[in-house]
């Protein structure tokens, strides 16, 4: 009979069944530990899953931007010394000042002036008012009374006049104490302005004297750049006047070689250059159509807030967009928080004709729902329909974005009165696009990625079809 040799020492076996494979359960042990390390070893990595990698229609950065190609080696900058009038700072709030109290003065003056005619019309009265106004009303009661007309204003002008000169006398000593009185008020208002008048017009000659003094500008050497032809072109005839160029003196620190410039270097990933920002490609999604013009190339994970009053058609919006995402970019999810899977939700999808295998829709009812039902990297587009309902405020918002990073949001929320969104604004404020849904039509009030205020019709859509009416609101 043939001897067995062990699979892992290659010893003879000896004393084991006739089926034995080892020769002891050591070397049966270390046997199967090898092979499932190489087991191991052979299986492929597995790469981390992104979701972005099933979009569809996606612009890369390179393809949105147009390349302007550099036109330097055309002309070159020479320089050349010219003087500059430079304004003298010191002089500008002398100046200030100095206006300032011219025009203060100027309206004191216009003071005293008034106070003058007011106390020259004081001392000119001395009762004859009372002289001529009687006189006058004598006139007309006698020419009334009496039956000869001429002989009755006669007499009753003279008898107006004798009264009128008895109150003249009267009244003439409480008279001219109260004329004592109101021109010594108006002299003592008139003493005060003028003394101002005087202190202005000391200051004022203290602040000329000093302007006197200092120069109006400054006359400062500048570098200044003049654009000429380089020497390929140098037998083109120039438009350009005769530089001398051996007179000009370029300032020290202006060389345009900046090549042999040391830089601090920053250690963050949190700061780069503005070279290395413009290289940087960014992927974003190419709307065609009405949702083009409605909101332009939004990034792959951008979040869009729509709000509206209940019956105005947000969530008819909102599936409308749901549909068009679902057939021309990616997996897209609709969590119904305020319907869910009820007779109402059904017929909005079949009135819009919502199907696709590419759009799924989920009865969740709370921030904490979503978070179990919902893994990360699993939808490109996820409708969250509404915030209101499901009590998802700014903070649980910021958590679901961190949470689906790499997904498109978009929320529903119901509208105040006065046609705000409701609850905090922050979240509005954080959002990429806000739309505001009223009586039918969706109007952006919010858009980062073109210019907002552009309008859709959305019931429009079944009576169109896809010719909905786009219009920009002025």
């Amino acid at each position: 009979m043939e001897s067995k040799k062990c699979l892992y020492c290659n010893d003879e076996i000896i004393g084991k069944r006739e089926d034995a494979k080892f020769c002891s359960n050591t070397c049966k042990a270390k046997h199967w530990e090898e092979k499932k390390l190489s087991s191991q070893d052979a299986q492929p990595i597995k790469e981390e899953k992104n979701v972005a990698s099933q979009l569809r229609g996606v612009l890369n950065g390179a393809e949105n931007t147009k390349t302007v190609s550099e036109t330097s080696n055309s002309i070159e900058p020479v320089f050349k010394m010219v003087e500059q009038k430079v304004p003298n700072l010191v002089r500008i709030p002398i100046d200030k000042e100095y206006r300032r109290l011219s025009d203060v003065r100027k309206q004191v003056d216009n003071e005293i002036q008034e106070l003058q005619a007011k106390l020259k019309q004081i001392n000119s009265l001395n009762g004859s008012g009372w002289i001529w106004g009687l006189t006058g009303a004598g006139a007309i009661v006698g020419n009334k009374a009496a039956k000869k007309k001429d002989h009755g204003t006669v007499l009753g002008a003279t008898l107006g006049l004798i009264t009128g000169i008895i109150i003249q006398d009267v009244t003439k000593s409480s008279r001219d104490e109260e004329k004592k009185w109101q021109a010594k008020q108006l002299q003592q208002e008139l003493q005060i302005r003028i003394t101002f008048i005087q202190d202005a017009d000391s200051q004022l000659k203290f602040l000329n004297d000093k302007l006197k003094l200092i120069p109006q500008y400054h006359i400062v050497q500048k570098q200044v750049k003049v654009i000429a032809l380089k020497k390929a072109e140098e037998n083109k005839p120039s438009l350009l006047p005769p530089i001398n160029i051996e007179n000009s003196k370029p300032l020290l620190g202006l060389n345009n070689d900046v090549s042999a410039v040391s830089l601090t270097t920053i250690n963050s990933d949190k700061i780069i250059s503005s070279q290395h920002l413009k290289k940087m490609e960014f992927k974003a999604l190419n709307f065609q159509g009405k949702w083009n013009t409605l909101f332009g190339f939004p990034s792959i994970n951008f979040h869009c807030v729509i709000h509206g009053m209940s019956g105005e058609g947000k969530s008819t919006f909102a599936i409308q967009f749901a549909k068009y995402l679902a057939d021309s970019f990616g997996r897209v999810i609709y969590i119904s928080g305020e319907e869910g899977f009820s007779k109402t939700f059904k017929d909005k999808f079949s009135n819009n004709n919502a199907e696709s295998k590419f759009l799924d829709v989920a009865d969740l009812r709370t921030f904490e729902d979503i978070n179990r039902e919902v893994p990360p990297e699993s939808y490109n587009f996820i409708f969250i329909d509404s915030l209101d309902n499901m009590k998802i405020d700014a903070d649980k918002m910021k958590k679901i974005r961190e949470r689906y990073k790499n997904s498109a949001l978009i929320t529903i929320s119901q509208s105040t009165k006065d046609g705000k969104m409701r609850g905090s604004y922050e979240i509005v404020h954080d959002c990429d696009i806000a739309v505001k849904v009223e009586n039918g039509v969706a109007s952006t009030t919010k858009n980062r990625f073109k210019e907002k205020g552009m309008s859709l019709n959305v019931f429009e859509d079944k009576k169109l079809g896809n010719n909905i009416e786009i219009k920009r609101i002025v």
